[in-house]
């Protein structure tokens, strides 16, 4: 939590900091104040902001009025709006009369504007930048017809300004930057040539072949002591007791082909987070690309273990525990279970690919989905038991059974193309002939846990072969000269004059070729320069209005997040309207848009950050490794934004609406109608629900928590400024946040009052505590909560299991209290209030979506002088109730959109 000093002295401060630069010392600015303004600021300022007062480190006699200075202009902007809104002067004895208020303000604001307008013509709306790591992915995928290539995670991470990573005052290019764009370059165009080593096969993988599940199978001192986390073989729905006794060979192998398909291994736990792990490890994915991914599963029921701990394998003692499976009992599952597939890496990460629902009843899901190269595949029962150190319980068994889900076989496919050779070859090498290099050497897959791990599959699994491309150029120095030509045609943004060009390129390709390298790594070198270049790394650069071909770029890059298609590279006359429009129809109605919705969302409400924070294992077991949940929070925000500008929807959605998306795992969080599957769906939400909207969202309520507790501070500063675009002045140095009191003791309610009483510190927390306070009755993760929850001895016990295992330990202490009163007085009871409040002006939240879609379309944030031009843009959406597409097409048909 932020404490802050009262709201003029705080704001005057920074801004003296702020203008250190360009106070002249002991000199009286006061004469390059124009008349008009000396008057007014002799009448109602000076008396506490002159040289001898500086009241709040402010001196306006010695305040320049050069307004081409950048800090000066910014502080006379910050006097402007102080005065405007009330704020200053701050005693009533002091307030001007409404006329003079009001003359002084038209004298400013002209004198403000006229500045601004002129540091526009001379230096433009936005500075130079380059493109931001995911729009440099996108780009290398469209340039190299690679949509598979996954480059982003291997560039550094992006400066942010303004919420985006999208300004030129944080893409800044260092030397670091420029050895990581020639490395990243060189891996992207090797994946490109190397796709046409590998043509596409179909292989199936047996789960019974599988050495994670095979050791799992087995009971063992320590990791592997208890059912609950053992691999049950099966066929069908019957446990194969003597392949567990190890009686019976583990497979029929390919002798019955029909037995084989029906072998699975079973298990009761989730595999992420978890002790026990299911991966299927023996796929080999050659290289990067496309691939259909096909996986024979079902659900089940172990019988509850009647039995005291350690009949089936040979441990004593202990008690019968009905939540622990019996590995020799299986029947028919109950219900489907969700499940989630991740491309897994040795080093540990996992990367979300794909979800589906497993059946009762055997059944093949098909996914096409992006591989790495060397990826294994990851299947995740997210619902079923997480184990975890001294676990004693599972919350979906029942003494009937516990539930469990089963794999028969995954096979791959791929990876796919359309045409041959690839795409991605012909991208840099046309219809060039080539020949495949292999190396008796194979890139070995990595074991997971131990060495106990490779059991029964290192000698199965060859490993990763090693194949390259050599191409076999006919006339080399000509072929190079025409893939140069035609590859740099596509790699830059905007049209090439002269074939010439390309020499500084074809001179690199020389010079490799005169060291001895091959003319495929020769050409490489000479791709990697292009990708590294200027031309390619920035974006527009001229000041003024833009050309056709500069609106078509920053229209992909604003709604696809990256380079123009042909038919947008093609189009006439983007600067008329109807071209224009239907234009940003077509790419809004197009899958690619998906990424601008994406990466808007990940940094407008900091989605990007939902897991930053991992919810208390304590305090929050029902959430602790609950990746479903995560997964379908992220999913939700990203589904509802799209249904906003799909049916144009009205933006005071943003704050409530009637509905959301939800599946199976949210709906029980936001105690809806209960519903099985993993997929999302629209869902219709009761009149007295308290969710709707971005503000009740769990994603939202997530990334503006801690994992440990609330803060009203943190959730209130979070909607002023990300929702409604009210500026919140960074914390004073020096002030402790104040931590929430997890024994239960104490409120952070009761805390922020002590702190709040001080007048220094209300003037500001008055402007965002209120809306963190109707918030209260959200917990870290969005779920409902009545009263705060506690560790220790205060308050009620609370009895249960967590996805862990473990049972609860937290406490229920004090009740929430979700009341509050809005810095203009108006009170509010509940959520319910608090967004009736909010919905009182449709227009702020209309204006504040406005500012955020300029800033990321173009790199921008809104200056004084255009500010009316906001205002017209908000005007023009009014006919369609503000709805989201409608502030989209009205953005971009704007001269703001429109200039650089």
């Amino acid at each position: 939590m932020f404490l802050f000093f009262k709201i003029h002295r705080a704001v005057l401060r920074s801004l003296a900091v702020l203008l250190s630069a360009c106070l002249a010392a002991n000199v009286s600015a006061q004469a390059d104040v124009p008349v008009e303004l000396n008057g007014f600021l002799e009448n109602h300022c000076l008396s506490c902001h002159d040289s001898f007062g500086r009241e709040g480190d402010l001196d306006l006699e010695s305040l320049p009025f050069d307004l081409a200075n950048k800090q000066t202009f910014a502080a006379w902007v910050l006097i402007h709006d102080r005065a405007d809104h009330g704020e200053m002067p701050p005693k009533e004895s002091m307030r001007p009369a409404k006329e003079d208020l009001n003359a002084f303000l038209e004298s400013l604001s002209d004198s403000l504007i006229a500045a601004d307008r002129e540091r526009i013509a001379q230096t433009g709306r936005s500075k130079v930048r380059r493109v931001n790591r995911f729009e440099y992915e996108n780009t290398l995928r469209h340039v190299l017809d690679s949509p598979w290539l996954q480059v982003s995670h291997r560039l550094p991470e992006d400066g942010t300004y303004q919420n985006f990573n999208k300004t030129g005052d944080r893409l800044d290019v260092s030397h670091v930057q420029m050895a990581k764009y020639l490395e990243t370059a060189d891996y992207a165009l090797r994946s490109a040539v190397n796709a046409a080593a590998f043509r596409s096969e179909t292989k199936r993988y047996y789960a019974r072949d599988e050495g994670t599940m095979i050791f799992w199978m087995r009971f063992k001192k320590g990791i592997n002591r208890y059912p609950s986390r053992a691999a049950i073989p099966m066929l069908g729905l019957t446990s194969e007791t003597e392949v567990i006794r190890e009686n019976q060979p583990l497979t029929v192998g390919d002798s019955n082909p029909e037995i084989r398909n029906q072998e699975a291994f079973g298990f009761v736990v989730g595999t992420q987070a978890s002790a026990a792990k299911y991966d299927f490890r023996n796929v080999i994915v050659p290289t990067p690309g496309n691939y259909r991914l096909r996986m024979k599963t079902y659900t089940f029921t172990a019988g509850p273990n009647g039995r005291a701990l350690g009949d089936d394998h040979g441990l004593t003692g202990g008690e019968p525990k009905w939540w622990r499976p019996d590995r020799n009992v299986v029947m028919r599952g109950k219900r489907r279970e969700p499940i989630t597939l991740y491309a897994h890496t040795a080093s540990g990460e996992s990367l979300w690919i794909g979800s589906f629902d497993s059946y009762p009843d055997p059944k093949v899901i098909e996914r096409e989905v992006v591989l790495r190269k060397g990826d294994a595949i990851r299947p995740d029962a997210g619902r079923l038991l997480r184990t975890q150190p001294r676990w004693s319980g599972n919350p979906n068994a029942t003494p009937e059974g516990v539930p469990g889900f089963a794999m028969n076989w995954l096979e791959l496919e791929g990876p796919l193309n359309e045409d041959w050779p690839p795409q991605s070859y012909q991208a840099l090498f046309g219809d060039l002939p080539f020949r495949v290099h292999e190396s008796e050497e194979r890139l070995p897959l990595p074991p997971l846990l131990t060495e106990e791990t490779l059991i029964g599959w290192t000698e199965r699994s060859p490993g990763i072969p090693h194949r390259r491309v050599e191409v076999l150029p006919n006339d080399p120095d000509a072929d190079a000269r025409r893939l140069l030509i035609a590859f740099i045609k596509k790699a830059y943004r905007s049209p090439i004059a002269d074939d010439a060009i390309i020499e500084p390129y074809f001179e690199i390709y020389k010079e490799a070729t005169a060291i001895g390298q091959s003319f495929t790594d020769a050409m490489i070198a000479a791709y990697t320069t292009i990708l590294s270049s200027p031309d390619f790394l920035f974006l527009e650069s001229q000041v003024g209005p833009l050309e056709d071909h500069e609106i078509a770029s920053r229209l992909s890059y604003f709604l696809w997040n990256g380079p123009p298609d042909e038919k947008l590279e093609d189009a006439q006359n983007l600067h008329q309207e109807m071209e224009l429009r239907a234009q940003t129809e077509r790419m809004l109605s197009d899958p690619k848009s998906d990424r601008f919705i994406n990466a808007f969302l990940d940094y407008w409400l900091e989605l990007k950050e939902i897991n930053a924070n991992t919810p208390d294992s304590q305090l929050y077991p029902q959430y602790y490794i609950d990746d479903q949940l995560t997964e379908a929070s992220l999913f939700e925000t990203r589904r509802f934004f799209r249904e906003l500008i799909d049916k144009d929807l009205p933006a005071r959605n943003l704050v409530d609406s009637d509905f959301t998306y939800a599946n199976e795992r949210l709906a029980r969080h936001y105690d809806l109608e209960p519903f099985e599957g993993v997929e999302l769906r629209r869902v219709s939400l009761p009149d007295d629900s308290p969710r709707g909207g971005l503000l009740t969202q769990a994603s939202v309520l997530r990334v503006t928590a801690n994992g440990t507790t609330t803060s009203p501070v943190l959730r209130g500063a979070w909607i002023m400024e990300r929702l409604l675009g009210v500026h919140i002045p960074p914390p004073p140095s020096g002030v402790e946040a104040v931590e929430p009191d997890t024994r239960g003791a104490t409120t952070i309610r009761e805390q922020l009052d002590k702190h709040t009483s001080f007048e220094s510190c209300n003037a500001c927390h008055a402007k965002f505590d209120p809306a963190g306070f109707a918030l209260e009755s959200f917990d870290i993760a969005g779920g409902w909560q009545d009263r705060y929850r506690a560790i220790g001895e205060i308050g009620e016990p609370v009895e249960g299991v967590g996805l862990n295992g473990l049972l609860f330990t937290y406490r229920n202490a004090e009740p929430v209290d979700p009341s509050g009163v809005l810095e203009d007085g108006r009170a509010f009871k509940d959520i319910h209030e608090f967004k009736s409040h909010l919905l009182g002006d449709e227009r702020a939240i209309a204006r504040n979506l406005v500012k955020q879609f300029i800033v990321y379309a173009t790199g921008a944030t809104m200056s004084f002088s255009e500010r009316q031009q906001v205002e017209q843009i908000v005007d023009s959406c009014q006919e369609s109730e503000f709805g989201v597409r409608s502030i989209i097409h009205a953005v971009i048909q704007s001269d703001l959109f429109k200039i650089k």
